[in-house]
């Protein structure tokens, strides 16, 4: 869900980035770094470490900065460990217009598993000093445990006529705008070509009207399909001799990604624990299903979507009004 804030706030972007990691006073590769997957993975220090410094840069849109009604910006990156309920900032220093750079210290003592890394934009607001404007579009993972930083995996779409019938796996849900199979080695995402105007809308969007449709309908779309794909990644998990079974290829991937938002105060292996006994033992998933979905919401990037097309719409309105 995303938050209302009772002032003016930054529209555009905050860009978060992990230039740089330090172990020990020893730089690492940057191959612990992924810029795709915004992802920090420091399994090769095995816990042989008592202080890692990761140097980070924030960039906005500095014209919208200089425009706001705000004074005395500044910026600063937080560190949060949901397992050991800590939180630290770091205030960064302004290298350029609209541009943070600075450094954030993690102590062994004080994580495990993984943290979160995110940069917030402060400044003060008719009069109220401290006022966030803005955070981190995409919030890092430091994750302690990841041998290297999960690379996304793109799922594979394919346009099918529902309604013919020798596409006799899709026919019973012809009124299905997409379905996604989730049974094969890679999941397929099957989109409904008998929809009128859903091929138009997803790949030739061309009026501002379409464009809105489309962003809200693509997260829709994302957000149905990471739900299915980690309730699929479940049942693919099993126990074995009281231990729980990862169960590897995209499914664990799927899992990985997933768990850290399902259940933000677990570990992913006491979490994927915890959903293999609910499973064999049949308890009710009501609870289980709000986690799930608010998780794919996240993933999905569905809030963002939808307050921009709000956003878009305020503004179109806005504009007819005026003329």
């Amino acid at each position: 869900m995303k938050a209302v804030f009772p002032y003016p706030v930054l529209s555009s972007e905050v860009v978060l980035a992990a230039d740089k990691v330090v172990v020990d006073n020893t730089p690492r590769s940057l191959g612990v770094i992924s810029d795709r997957e915004h992802v920090v993975a420091l399994h090769e220090v095995k816990g042989r470490w008592n202080e890692i410094r990761i140097k980070v840069s924030v960039r906005a849109d500095a014209g919208e900065l200089d425009a706001g009604p705000w004074t005395s910006v500044s910026c600063v990156a937080v560190v949060r460990n949901m397992k050991t309920r800590i939180r630290h900032t770091f205030e960064l220093a302004r290298a350029d217009d609209g541009f943070w750079q600075g450094e954030v210290e993690l102590r062994r003592g004080e994580q495990c598993d993984a943290c979160e890394l995110d940069a917030w934009i402060v400044a003060d607001v008719a009069g109220e000093p401290g006022r966030l404007i803005g955070s981190a579009s995409e919030r890092w993972r430091v994750d302690f445990e990841a041998k290297t930083p999960t690379q996304q995996r793109s799922i594979k779409m394919v346009w099918k006529d529902f309604t013919d019938d020798t596409n006799h796996e899709l026919t019973e849900f012809r009124d299905d705008p997409w379905l996604l199979d989730a049974q094969a080695d890679e999941p397929v995402l099957y989109l409904n070509s008998s929809v009128e105007g859903l091929r138009g809308v997803l790949e030739n969007a061309a009026t501002p009207e379409q464009k809105i449709v489309r962003e809200v309908m693509a997260a829709q779309i994302a957000s149905e399909t990471w739900a299915a794909m980690f309730n699929a990644a479940v049942y693919a998990s099993g126990m074995e001799d009281g231990q729980v079974q990862w169960p590897g290829g995209w499914h664990e991937d799927v899992l990985k990604r997933m768990l850290p938002d399902v259940f933000a105060d677990r570990s992913p292996g006491e979490g994927l624990t915890d959903l293999v006994e609910r499973r064999t033992e049949g308890q009710s998933g009501g609870d289980l299903q709000r986690r799930v979905m608010h998780a794919a919401t996240l993933q999905s990037r569905k809030p963002k979507a939808v307050a921009g097309a709000l956003k878009s719409l305020a503004r179109m309105a806005s504009a007819k009004e005026t003329v």
